[in-house]
């Protein structure tokens, strides 16, 4: 008996979510070594959690595609900048990465959508769920930061108001 498996198409597609999903959170792991390393506990923690919910989500695509039975390899990830010039330039870099994911699951679900597979399309409502709330979330902290003098004191006064 022939086992089905996914169409070669979308399993490119869910190869680049995967990759990513990898690269996001090696760059959560390196921003959290760096507030941690500076000064920021509480940022320190969010960026670590962040970093395990990019994983948890790398997780989520290689079980889709091991039980589709899709032999893979894991993606090559870059090294991220692990120092930053002040706690802003790490949050304006997540903002990025974040929005960067939103549009690629965006464009991931509309290809996956005009092939037809509802099922696949279907599996990636979470993704793009969690990267709209992600983008708000990043959004809100930089709004918060809008206009304020870029110190380590301030950033420090409002750390709780942002990472709460």
């Amino acid at each position: 008996m022939k086992l089905h498996t996914l169409d070669s198409k979308i399993v490119e597609l869910l190869k680049e979510g995967l990759q990513h999903e990898y690269s996001a959170h090696y760059l959560y792991r390196a921003i959290s070594n760096w507030t941690t390393n500076v000064g920021y506990k509480l940022a320190g923690e969010y960026y670590a959690k962040e970093a395990e919910d990019e994983l948890s989500h790398a997780k989520k695509i290689e079980v889709f595609l091991t039980d589709w039975n899709v032999f893979f390899v894991l993606p090559k990830v870059d090294i991220p900048i692990a120092k930053y010039e002040d706690l802003q330039e790490a949050i304006e870099k997540s903002y990025s990465v974040e929005y960067a994911l939103y549009e690629l699951y965006e464009k991931i679900s509309n290809e996956i959508f005009k092939m037809g597979d509802t099922c696949v399309f279907d599996f990636l409502q979470f993704f793009r769920g969690v990267q709209t709330m992600s983008v708000a979330e990043y959004s809100t902290m930089l709004n918060i930061l809008d206009g304020v003098e870029r110190t380590k004191l301030n950033f420090l006064l409002l750390e709780e108001k942002l990472f709460e």
